[in-house]
């Protein structure tokens, strides 16, 4: 059984005990006459409890916005309506003013001014709104602990244009459909059909929003916002709703606004034995409520929706003058929303101390897009965004550590490099000494015992020390071996007196490159020395094979 099909108790029990199916009201009673359910009634209740007043039509957009509760029809909320007139719940307050509406025949002399639109006439629609017991009754049906705030005396006596559009925005956001775009109905006993929008509802439902709550600045001054939302869901505690219709010509009254909501948000009060923002305490915000920094107080959205608003028939702005009052509303506003500036790697973020996060959009956009659609441009940020993203004040970490790592690597690609050149340089410099002992070694005589070069195995460290000594006999090697082998010094062989003569004549012989060591030996032990066996034992060759001590 549906649920607006159980029995209340109040009207008369159809037969078998139970409503039959597709049933929608039960039969006519004394204590409610048109036959409404009690479960149609507290959702009519708890939509007039958030939208003060209403059209039937708008009701039921929301009623039947549940899949179980969408065979409901229009004079199925009607019923409901009436059988809550009878007992003092709900009442008329006029009707609306369709667009094109022509004013009065004169304006009000104690007022002055233009002539406001006649309500009623040809499609117009009946206007119902709660009465002060109503309204205690519609917060035991929303079933929380809100402000009801205040129920709307006499707002629909002028076809209330303002909280007709306010109530088509919400119902735009709770259902995600709307009225503008979708095909022709086709059965005119029920409401317009309602086109889907592609972002979907927002969460919570009808319970997360409030209108007509006043929020207190001082004990006379109050910031009544068009409607508040409730979005824990998205981590967004509360955004005030603002409607521009165009009426008002300067701008720069829309952007006072904004004024009295800094006083609002600036207001604190003592919670739990610490001082709190009043806003904060009021909606149940976690610390911190918005933005990223610890040590914040960045304060909650204030959403700007921009109307074309008409005048007589035409539209009051047209699609380019209302984007120019969008951005004049952005000036004006400058300095409760703009933050502060910083960098990091390249990426450029701000922080929003104590400042307010303004949205701005219109009207058509959406209806277009949807409250979770590229819908809303973030003042001080170009582009279009979703709701989310432009309330994401957190910098770009992501890119930021990327950029960081981009800028390491470099560094230490930069680093490797460097030293790869100080090193090339420095074997550079010393393959070049390296090169010049090579070739000053190469040009004397070789090693007398392994007959290789006098300074060394090339590419040995022995090469590198200095150039050869012309009057070493042994590679630094070979005079090692000796002397860790404790040998006999090298002593040359006497030039015979026929070798000297050819000398003398044709210079020093090619067959013995070690002749002028020859020649220094036989200088330092002539012949007779050698017979008296004065030739020491301990080495000659100092260092490396010297052959002259």
């Amino acid at each position: 059984m549906d649920d607006h099909d159980e029995y209340d108790g109040q009207g008369e029990q159809p037969p078998g005990g139970s409503a039959g199916p597709g049933r929608v009201h039960f039969r006519r009673s004394a204590r409610n006459p048109n036959g409404s359910t009690a479960p149609l009634r507290a959702d009519v209740l708890a939509a007039l409890g958030v939208l003060k007043i209403a059209t039937y039509k708008q009701l039921h957009a929301l009623v039947a916005a549940d899949e179980y509760r969408d065979h409901h029809r229009v004079e199925h909320v009607a019923e409901a309506v009436r059988d809550l007139e009878k007992h003092k719940l709900v009442d008329a307050r006029g009707a609306t003013s369709p667009p094109g509406r022509r004013p009065a025949a004169k304006a009000s002399p104690d007022t002055g001014g233009a002539a406001k639109p006649k309500p009623g006439g040809p499609g117009a629609q009946k206007i119902v709104g709660l009465t002060p017991l109503g309204l205690a009754a519609a917060a035991e049906a929303l079933g929380d602990d809100r402000d009801m705030g205040g129920h709307a005396r006499g707002a629909g006596a002028t076809g209330a244009p303002h909280a007709m559009l306010v109530n088509e925005l919400i119902i735009t956001a709770v259902t995600g459909t709307t009225t503008h775009g979708a095909p022709p109905r086709a059965d005119t006993r029920q409401a317009p059909p309602r086109r889907a929008l592609p972002a979907g509802p927002l969460p919570g439902g009808i319970e997360a929003w409030a209108t007509e709550t006043p929020h207190t600045i001082t004990g006379k001054y109050n910031v009544i916002p068009d409607a508040v939302v409730r979005l824990p869901e998205l981590g967004i505690p509360v955004a005030f709703l603002e409607l521009d219709r165009g009426t008002m010509t300067d701008i720069r009254k829309v952007a006072g606004k904004l004024d009295n909501y800094k006083r609002y948000f600036d207001r604190t009060v003592h919670d739990g034995g610490q001082e709190r923002l009043e806003v904060e305490v009021r909606y149940n915000a976690p610390e911190p409520a918005y933005g990223y920094s610890p040590r914040r107080s960045v304060r909650p959205p204030v959403l700007f929706v921009l109307d074309q608003g008409t005048r007589g028939s035409r539209p009051r702005y047209s699609p380019e003058a209302l984007e120019q009052r969008l951005k004049d509303l952005r000036n004006a506003t400058a300095e409760h929303w703009q933050g502060w500036a910083h960098e990091q790697e390249g990426v450029t973020y701000a922080t929003f101390h104590g400042k307010i996060p303004v949205l701005g959009t219109t009207v058509e956009r959406l209806r277009e897009h949807g409250w979770q659609g590229p819908t809303w441009w973030r003042f001080g940020r170009p582009g279009w965004h979703s709701l989310t993203d432009a309330l994401d004040d957190q910098p770009d970490w992501d890119l930021i550590d990327q950029r960081r790592q981009e800028r390491e690597d470099q560094e230490q690609a930069e680093q490797k490099r460097a030293e790869q050149a100080k090193h090339n340089a420095e074997t550079a410099k010393l393959r070049k000494v390296l090169l010049a002992a090579r070739a000053h070694n190469d040009a004397l005589h070789p090693c007398y015992t392994c007959h290789g070069p006098l300074g060394g195995a090339h590419d040995s460290r022995d090469e590198l020390y200095e150039p050869a000594d012309p009057d070493r006999l042994e590679c630094p090697a070979c005079d090692h071996q000796r002397r860790t082998t404790k040998a006999q010094p090298i002593v040359l062989e006497l030039p015979t007196a026929r070798a000297l003569r050819r000398a003398e004549k044709n210079g020093p012989p090619e067959d013995d490159p070690w002749w002028q060591v020859r020649l220094l030996h036989a200088q330092r032990w002539p012949k007779q020395a050698r017979s008296d066996g004065e030739v020491p034992y301990s080495m000659t060759q100092i260092p490396y094979g010297r052959s002259m001590p």
